[in-house]
């Protein structure tokens, strides 16, 4: 009772919500101290605070009742309402998914104070899943005006009378129609409370699901003169229009519509980050953009049109502007080699100053222009992992594209692009400009492997003890014949090559984090073919997804592994297809030797459908289990655009 409220404060800042929620039945002064704290931050979807409010509730109502779901119906607005105008105006981020909870906040008219407040998705109130929103793809239906739909109940305010009409493309469910009709009233009006804001999203859902007009988006948006942050959809972008009246923007986001066909009017300084996902942006729009936004540092688009524009008109518009964007990412629907050529010679070109750049593939000349022009680049990335690495679409890239790269860009730290083939003579030929590496996920191939036959004859002279002098030294090799001789000198030759390899990594990138040299493998969709190969085993059958990939690194101790002793900080090392030589006594090694290792990729568990239990790799992933019971054994998931979603 005697802490000072500091203190109360402070111990306050280490709590979750739900343990907040205790503390603040201690006494009054803790209540007093630590209520605001219990609500300035409520996260709808976030595991305590569904509980957090309904027990709260039950306290007000001074009664032991509790509901038992997490979701809420019309039928919980009364006491949702009264625990908002007590409570509301604590509130400073409001993240929240739920109708019912939406229109008690925006009724109760006591939270003003909010600095951001995000709807990232609509929670389908049956069974609190996220409700998908479909939309008409028919084209004819979208080159015709759609007659807007008549409301399915009254406008809940005024202010919406001749400003918003339903989407008629949208589909809710027919009985959640005026849910969701008032759902997308009340965001706006909870936006026209909080002229603070700082943060605001409105996912996708409430552009689809109502039709809003221009005028009135300018005159909700035009207040908030301290609005850093804003991610909206409208049908129509006109970027113009809301940098005028928002002098503090620094990111804006959307993922639907259009931008709008006027240029930018003048330079706008304050915008640093935009984010355009499903828009291909005709090259007098991109160019504005550039040359307008000087404080543009990052751009995610997913493509440009380059009709009508060549490398002389892209310098005559630009003039002598320095563009000073730093992060490109190129969405999913740029496609394989789709304006591959345009990239490297209009765009590229321009952004000396680029340290990250994010594309689907590594289109070879997009690749060679980013090595030849953006030398201060720190990330290359891929922008989506697939599934497999198998060539399922029949698309295979040449390998060794980013060489480029790696000879020209210093202060290189991650490349991250494990669908790229580097050929192991070709990579050592290489001069790797980056000493500060610390993410490096790529394939490695062509190491000189031995055949099959070789392996046989390998074999023999391990049985009959001849193969270790015959790999050290010279004085056995008269008494081999010219087989064997020759699986020798491959033998010999394949681990040079390999631990000069690792040698090189070892030393040239001391703090590398992620070292990864494979992916998954082998086709997935094998199992959707008309006959797809089976076999059978004890009466079961599998698909045969057919072997690892040849002529890949070894990985074992005699091929070098343990030339990369010095990665003290690495923690992911993957090695998923490759045709390795990792065993107990490798396993041992990376036990000691990477002490901060968290997650393993190579020894997991299968998930491919039908694909028999390999016995080898669970003795493997167990016996390492032992050892380090801590690392995960896990592939990488497959991500939709790094850095878009």
């Amino acid at each position: 009772m005697d802490l000072p409220g500091e203190i109360i404060s402070l111990i306050g800042s280490f709590l979750d919500p739900q343990h907040l929620f205790v503390s603040i039945q201690l006494s009054r002064r803790w209540n007093h101290f630590l209520v605001p704290r219990l609500w300035r931050h409520l996260y709808d979807t976030s595991y305590h605070w569904p509980q957090v409010l309904k027990q709260t509730s039950s306290i007000m109502q001074a009664t032991t009742t509790t509901k038992a779901t997490e979701t809420w119906t019309e039928t919980d607005s009364e006491w949702l309402r009264d625990l908002f105008v007590k409570y509301g105006h604590h509130i400073r981020t409001l993240d929240v998914s739920s109708p019912a909870l939406i229109a008690a906040i925006s009724s109760a008219g006591t939270c003003t104070q909010l600095q951001s407040f995000r709807i990232s998705s609509i929670r389908y109130r049956g069974g609190g899943w996220y409700m998908p929103i479909w939309l008409s793809h028919d084209s004819n239906q979208q080159q015709q005006p759609i007659a807007p739909l008549e409301a399915p109940g009254p406008l809940v305010s005024p202010i919406f009378e001749g400003h918003l009409l339903p989407n008629p493309a949208a589909r809710p469910p027919m009985e959640d129609k005026l849910e969701y009709w008032n759902l997308v009233q009340h965001v706006w009006l909870l936006v026209r409370q909080n002229l603070g804001l700082q943060r605001l999203t409105l996912c996708k859902d409430i552009s689809e699901l109502a039709i809003v007009s221009a005028d009135f988006i300018h005159d909700t948006l035009s207040p908030l003169q301290d609005l850093e942050e804003f991610e909206f959809s409208p049908p129509e972008l006109d970027l113009d229009r809301y940098l005028s009246m928002l002098p503090k923007l620094r990111s804006f986001s959307s993922d639907l519509g259009h931008i709008d066909r006027r240029d930018l009017q003048r330079p706008y300084r304050q915008l640093s980050s935009l984010s355009i996902h499903l828009t291909t942006i005709p090259c007098p729009r991109l160019f504005a953009l550039l040359k307008n936004l000087p404080g543009l540092v990052s751009l995610r688009i997913a493509g440009f049109d380059d009709r009508g524009w060549s490398v002389d008109r892209v310098k005559d518009f630009l003039g002598e502007v320095p563009i000073n964007l730093q992060e490109l990412y190129f969405g999913p629907y740029q496609w394989i080699n789709y304006r591959d050529h345009e990239v490297a010679t209009l765009l590229i070109p321009t952004l000396t100053r680029l340290t990250t750049i994010v594309v689907l593939r590594e289109n070879s000349e997009t690749a060679r222009a980013v090595g030849l022009y953006c030398r201060h680049l720190k990330v290359f990335r891929q922008a989506i992992d697939e599934t497999t690495l198998h060539p399922v679409s029949g698309h295979q890239m040449a390998p060794n594209l980013l060489c480029g790269i790696l000879d020209s860009c210093p202060d290189l730290e991650e490349l991250d692009a494990i669908s790229h083939k580097f050929e192991a003579q070709r990579l050592l030929e290489c001069y790797w400009a980056s000493s500060r590496l610390i993410m490096f996920r790529v394939q490695i191939i062509g190491v000189e492997r031995l055949t099959a036959e070789q392996e046989v004859v390998m074999e023999t002279l391990d049985d009959s003890g001849q193969l270790r002098l015959a790999i050290n030294t010279d004085l056995q090799q008269d008494l081999l014949s010219e087989n064997e001789r020759e699986a020798v000198s491959q033998l010999q030759r394949c681990r040079q090559q390999q631990q000069e390899l690792l040698s090189r990594m070892s030393h040239q990138w001391p703090s590398l984090k992620t070292l990864c040299f494979g992916h998954e493998y082998r086709n997935y969709r094998l199992h959707e073919l008309d006959e797809p190969p089976y076999y059978e085993v004890d009466g079961v059958e599998y698909l045969r997804y057919g072997g690892p990939i040849p002529n890949t690194l070894e990985l074992s101790l005699e091929s070098g592994l343990d030339r990369l002793s010095t990665l003290n900080d690495l923690e992911v090392f993957g090695f998923e297809g490759l045709d390795h030589r990792i065993g107990k006594a490798e396993l041992e090694w990376m036990a000691v030797s990477w002490p901060r290792l968290k997650t393993m990729r190579g020894l997991q568990e299968s998930k491919l459908p039908s694909v028999e239990v390999d016995k080898h790799t669970r003795e493997l992933r167990e016996y390492f289990q032992t050892l380090r019971p801590e690392v995960a054994h896990a592939a990488k998931k497959i991500s939709l655009g790094l850095g878009l979603y």
